[in-house]
């Protein structure tokens, strides 16, 4: 039985415990034989190239499919050589349509008119100054990425 006064320290224990196990992950990823990805905590049978990834130190290690099941383990060591996962930025198009409806916005915002929303119940509700200047900032935003 766990006296009342322990129970704290165990709870913020525990919590703290699965904290750092979810930090980072380990896991396999490949592509089956439809062209969809997957990921799972066990390799995949023979013949299929593969990944070994840590999602905490972005390292991965690709396996070649004759090369058989290898540990998780994100250790770089002799034969179990990892390397950084590079990662490219999207380049996002600009849309004019979204730049259009951006400018609209902005006007209808400045303008010194009560502004109803919905909200996501479908709730009719009418912007406070704060909502006016967060959708102003978003509209701002979108004009910074879609407009020329």
């Amino acid at each position: 039985m766990i006296r009342l006064p322990y129970f704290p320290l165990l709870a913020a224990t525990t919590l703290l415990l699965s904290a750092v196990c979810v930090q980072a992950e380990t896991y396999y990823r490949w592509t089956d034989e439809n062209g969809r990805p997957v990921h799972s905590d066990r390799p995949p049978t023979a013949g299929i190239d593969y990944e070994v990834v840590n999602t905490g130190s972005r390292l991965k290690r690709e396996v070649d499919s004759e090369e058989g099941a290898v540990p998780r383990t994100v250790e770089p060591t002799q034969g179990n050589d990892f390397e950084p996962v590079t990662i490219s930025k999207v380049k996002i198009e600009k849309n004019p349509e979204y730049c259009a409806r951006a400018r609209q916005n902005i006007e209808v915002l400045n303008a010194k008119v009560r502004i109803q929303m919905k909200d996501e119940n479908g709730e009719i509700y009418y912007l406070s100054d704060e909502d006016r200047e967060f959708q102003k900032k978003r509209a701002e935003e979108t004009i910074k990425v879609h407009c020329p």
